[in-house]
């Protein structure tokens, strides 16, 4: 069964407040997106790897991120879009025919596991969609904008962090894509999108280490982890 990996680092990285773009800022001496790349392009199972970034950087990223892998996977960069979802659009257009799973990562969850990547594609093969996602430890509350008094106290035990990667059969993500763009439906991720039409999205276990790069203390307690596993 044919797997095709969407990484998506077309993002500016503004909350970051860095003067380089995120998918180049170091990580322990290397960048954010080469620790992507490097575990994904390990998976036997993944086939292809697209890679999307900001508009104008494909060069850039060739040689500065794709070139210094010497990865067994064969890699191709293309364009990002304006928001997540038109960048997965625009990558599924360079899916290989015969793909039969699309799995879409984030760039910036450079901590993310082989082992991780793995079960959520043997997932997949029978659910159709899948999405890592880790439940919630803190109470989380819903705030009214007007005077910030707390409205409701959500209920823990169902609230779940989704996570990257999301995997679907070829034909399901092609499908809600097809169906967002034509009917201008924005989604905050995949899993919400295929959901949004109907398609039922499993949740399976992530890891508390799997965090998405955003801020300044994301980075810090990003190498602080990647140490640990070195140790």
């Amino acid at each position: 069964m044919r797997v095709t990996a969407i990484v998506l680092a077309a993002g500016t990285g503004d909350r970051m407040q860095h003067r380089i773009k995120k998918p180049y800022i170091s990580l322990l001496g290397q960048p954010i997106l080469v620790h992507t790349l490097r575990v994904l392009s390990g998976v036997p199972a993944i086939q292809d790897i697209i890679v999307t970034v900001y508009p104008g950087e494909e060069r850039r990223c060739e040689k500065e991120i794709i070139q210094t892998l010497h990865a067994r996977t064969g890699i191709t960069v293309v364009a990002g879009g304006e928001r997540r979802q038109d960048s997965v659009r625009n990558a599924l257009t360079h899916a290989p025919e015969t793909s039969a799973l699309v799995l879409i990562h984030d760039g910036a969850r450079p901590l993310i596991t082989q082992p991780l990547i793995e079960r959520a594609i043997r997932a997949a093969q029978k659910k159709k969609a899948v999405s890592l996602a880790v439940p919630v430890k803190d109470t989380i509350t819903m705030v009214s904008k007007e005077d910030m008094l707390i409205t409701r106290v959500l209920p823990r035990d169902s609230l779940y962090i989704i996570q990257t990667p999301q995997v679907f059969t070829k034909e399901i993500i092609l499908e809600a894509h097809r169906k967002a763009f034509a009917e201008g439906f924005q989604g905050t991720d995949d899993a919400s999108l295929v959901e949004h039409f109907g398609r039922p999205v499993t949740v399976i276990m992530g890891s508390y280490e799997n965090i998405k790069i955003t801020t300044q203390e994301d980075l810090l307690l990003a190498a602080a982890l990647m140490k640990g596993r070195q140790q």
